[in-house]
């Protein structure tokens, strides 16, 4: 199942600037704006996830040398549940020199939790991740525009129990605000509980519709064709169904009729 915490694509927006002084940093610089993305998990009423800091690695050009920068930016908890269907949390927004984002670097802390049926549990931190996690994101930073990055963590991938124990182990996409495509669809009806899966090669992305609507919604999809599985979460016997539908760089599909699932 896919989950996104934030749930990253990019966005470019010109900006002008405008009386500043020599020291202001947003002279002839590209803006960097760190989002968090999720969709919720089965089961799980609140994923908080503990991040500590964060780090890019940026060049002048496509052949100079990396220049790692760790980010202005405090710590923070952060339950990524809420965060589904084109919701995001932006948790940066810094001035850099124009150039080239290769890499961005997170690095979790230990105070992370689960909430279920049964309670908070603690998430220690994987061994694994205890230096962090390296993310590629090669991405141009272009002056006089902001750049926005998704980071995208897999809830219901990330974490496991052994001996009684649950550890935090992100799954994890980092992309541009603007990359791929889009889809949006509705499903029905509310009282199947219903939950989507999409997959396209090894990509395997999952959301649960807002319960007001059923309105289910994906960003930074590569273009191509996605196979689309509507499910019910609920006993009472409704069907699933599975279909095709293509994604197009740069536009957001919108199904035309919405999925109805029958018993």
């Amino acid at each position: 199942m896919k989950a996104t915490l934030i749930l990253f694509s990019l966005f470019l927006f010109a900006i002008s600037f405008t009386g500043c002084s020599k020291n202001d940093p947003s002279i002839n610089a590209t803006r960097l704006r760190i989002k968090l993305t999720d969709a919720p998990v089965l089961l799980i009423s609140e994923f908080n996830v503990d991040i500590q800091k964060i780090e890019i690695s940026t060049t002048d050009n496509t052949n100079s040398d990396e220049k790692w920068t760790t980010l202005d930016f405090q710590g923070g908890v952060y339950n990524v549940l809420p965060l589904s269907n084109g919701k995001s949390k932006q948790i940066v927004d810094q001035f850099f020199p124009a150039g080239v984002l290769r890499k961005i670097k997170i690095t979790f802390g230990n105070n992370s939790t689960l909430s279920t049926s049964t309670g908070t549990k603690p998430l220690m931190p994987d061994p694994e991740i205890k230096e962090g996690i390296v993310v590629e994101v090669n991405d141009n930073l272009y002056a006089n525009y902001i750049t926005s990055i998704m980071i995208d963590i897999n809830a219901a991938l990330s974490f496991y129990e052994s001996n009684g124990n649950y550890f935090l182990k992100p799954v994890l996409r980092v992309f541009p605000e603007t990359f791929g495509g889009s889809l949006k669809g509705y499903a029905l009806p509310l009282e199947a509980e219903p939950a989507v899966i999409i997959v396209k090669d090894r990509d395997t992305l999952f959301t649960i519709p807002e319960k007001a609507d059923g309105m289910f919604y994906f960003k930074g999809l590569k273009e191509g064709d996605w196979e689309i599985v509507v499910f019910s979460t609920s006993n009472s016997g409704y069907r699933d169904t599975l279909f095709v539908d293509t994604v197009y760089t740069g536009k957001t599909r919108e199904l035309k009729s919405k999925i109805v699932l029958k018993k």
